[in-house]
């Protein structure tokens, strides 16, 4: 029997050969362990391995599962079983094992190879064991990774700040004035350059729109601080009233004592209804013209460095427009190809702007022909990437001058919902948002509402609005009674909130009482949503309803589902349902208002009453009210939302 040093490798003094390999083994930096028959019984282990195993006494002559009782439920034995069972060698990398006896209490991660050991006949005799501890190289590398996602996590915190801080710097909405359509896309550069120095402006000067847009030098949060300056002091000297040349003589000089402003180019158009376009490129693209019928052209470069540096000044150019022309100004990043001239990319701008005026996806067809236009360039012209930012504006003369509001009905509730389909179509032919829409309905119909309840309590009596849309951008409407308005109880109740919300939907609310009758003035300034990240192009809106929905079903949690507008002629109904839902306050019950296109007083003054009785009596009530529902608003204005929980869904 060859000699077994006391828990060493196995040795035989007769073989002075296997004396060498005994203590090579004994040496090796890899730990080696070897066992014999079924039941894995240790009979080598060299020195690394029992440092591994924690120089625990006792290791050979005793089987793997006796010496090693930790390993149990680790799956690792039945791999040495598997290995003795089947002949078949077993890698593995990284293996995460639990070792007693450590100091640091932590597990290990090692490299291991399981291979079979023969007998003379050929037959499985054991299994030996070859690992290398690892864990070392493993905590470095996920300390590493760790700090690598920290970095990124911080990177992508700050690159969400540069983009959040260039959407705020860039305008909120664009003026819809008479006989123009205006529409802006705008797309910001791949993450590896955060944001950058691109921006827009619209601005109504009494009748004039003035549309520009810019580039500064450079990307981040340092371009987009330049840029917000330039844009803020070029609409300033737009609305002291100066000429377009002393506009750009004055921001010239500025971005010569701005650092980062230097180099910085621009564009500007000031386009009046009758089509006379004044216009200016300091060091940037001409702004494209595409007719009714698809043809297109630039406007000729008056000439003009960019701003802020030595060389001749820009000068001012005219041109006119015809009815159903647009003007399209954008950034040189959507018309910049790398390795090509810019000619190449201002022909396909030009060849793909002509399409989209004359024809476009379904999904855009029914959309107007300005923000097609906006759409489809943009989508259509980086479709095979960008490299810097990219910003289309685009602006339409109509053709068409939308007469203004009148409509006269009789003071009955029933009448109102003719008056505010009118109004609709009315704000829809001009452009208006759906926000300003709902925001406009809700105020004109609270104003004939009171004017229904008040003026003419004994009946009888008409109800006048008139509306108009001024050259500043402005809807300016009118209710006017020729009634006697009953004196405000001094307590109101719950009543009284129709002033309250139609102050909240307007930017102002003047009352004009004389012994003749009542005028409700009110106006607000119009503002369509500039697109700031791809997105399709709302089709044109369905037609709302003239008259309440109701839905209900009775799942586990009862739920009522109303649509349509609910104001004075559906105020009574609206109770109806409500109580008939909740089994006259039987039962619990959600309120989904999400459909409902017009929520007024009256309707505001049923649901009060429900809640407070729905409370009294125990019951739990709930209102589901998207923030993008028309209802949100006049909840939230009437406090509702604080007293009765209002979720999303």
């Amino acid at each position: 029997m060859p000699d077994r040093p006391a828990d060493g490798i196995i040795a035989s003094p007769a073989s002075p050969d296997l004396h060498v390999l005994a203590r090579a083994m004994e040496q090796l930096p890899h730990g080696i362990l070897v066992f014999e028959g079924p039941d894995h019984v240790v009979v080598g282990a060299n020195r690394t391995a029992r440092a591994f195993l924690g120089d625990r006494p006792g290791i050979l002559g005793r089987p793997v599962r006796e010496m090693f009782p930790e390993g149990a439920g680790q799956n690792l034995l039945g791999r040495v079983d598997y290995v003795y069972a089947t002949g078949e060698p077993f890698t593995a990398k990284e293996w995460r094992i639990q070792v007693d006896g450590h100091v640091d209490g932590e597990d290990r991660h090692v490299d291991f190879d399981l291979v079979p050991m023969h007998a003379d006949g050929g037959t499985i005799s054991g299994v030996a064991v070859q690992f290398v501890d690892v864990t070392a190289a493993v905590r470095r590398r996920r300390s590493v990774e760790a700090d690598t996602a920290e970095l990124l996590e911080r990177y992508e915190a700050a690159q969400d700040e540069v983009l959040s801080l260039q959407r705020t710097l860039l305008p909120d909405g664009l003026p819809v004035l008479p006989g123009m359509r205006i529409a802006a896309h705008y797309l910001v550069a791949g993450a590896e350059q955060a944001a950058g120095g691109d921006w827009f402006e619209a601005v109504a000067l009494d009748g004039t729109a003035a549309v520009m847009v810019g580039d500064v030098v450079g990307h981040g949060s340092a371009a987009a601080a330049v840029m917000a300056q330039l844009r803020a002091v070029l609409v300033e000297f737009l609305l002291d009233g100066d000429d377009l040349d002393s506009v750009l003589a004055r921001l010239d000089g500025f971005a010569g004592r701005v650092p980062g402003a230097r180099g910085a180019t621009v564009c500007i158009a000031l386009v009046q209804p009758d089509g006379a376009v004044r216009y200016v490129c300091a060091g940037h693209p001409p702004p494209l013209v595409v007719s009714i019928d698809g043809a297109a052209r630039y406007l000729p470069a008056p000439g003009g460095g960019p701003l802020g540096v030595a060389g001749p000044g820009p000068t001012v150019g005219t041109a006119t427009l015809a009815a159903g022309d647009l003007l399209l100004c954008y950034s040189d990043g959507l018309v910049e190809r790398p390795s090509q001239d810019l000619t190449v990319g201002l022909t396909e701008l030009a060849d793909v702007a002509s399409a989209a005026m004359r024809r476009g996806p379904a999904s855009t067809m029914s959309a107007d022909a300005t923000d097609r236009v906006a759409e489809l360039t943009v989508e259509r012209m980086t479709r095979h990437g960008y490299h810097d930012d990219v910003t289309v504006l685009a602006l339409r003369l109509t053709g068409q001058v939308v007469p203004d509001f009148v409509s006269e009905v009789p003071a009955e509730p029933g009448r109102l919902s003719v008056l505010r389909q009118g109004l609709e179509a009315w704000l829809t032919e001009l452009g208006v948002g759906e926000t300003d829409i709902a925001s406009i309905e809700i105020a004109v119909l609270e104003a004939a509402t009171n004017s229904v309840e008040h003026a003419y309590p004994d009946g009888g009596g008409t109800v006048r609005v008139e509306g108009q849309l001024d050259g500043q951008g402005r809807v300016c409407m009118s209710v006017i009674d020729r009634g006697r308005w009953r004196p405000a109880p001094a307590d109101p109740g719950h009543r009284g909130r129709g002033l309250m919300m139609m102050r909240g939907c307007m930017d102002t609310v003047e009352i004009d009482d004389t012994p003749n009758g009542t005028a409700l003035l009110l106006d607000r300034r119009l503002r369509r949503e500039p697109v700031l990240s791809p997105a399709l192009v709302s089709a044109s809106a369905t037609p709302r309803p003239s008259t309440m929905s109701v839905t209900r079903t009775t799942a586990a949690e009862p739920r009522i589902a109303l649509g349509g507008p609910i104001d004075l002629s559906t105020a009574v109904d609206l109770r109806r349902e409500l109580w008939s839902a909740s089994r006259g306050g039987a039962l619990s019950l959600v309120v989904d208002l999400g459909s409902v296109t017009h929520l007024g007083s009256a309707g505001i003054q049923v649901l009060y009453d429900f809640v407070e009785d729905m409370i009294a009596d125990g019951r739990s009530l709930r209102f589901v009210v998207p923030s993008t529902s028309p209802a949100r608003h006049a909840i939230v204005l009437s406090d509702l939302d604080r007293i009765v929980p209002v979720s999303e869904e």
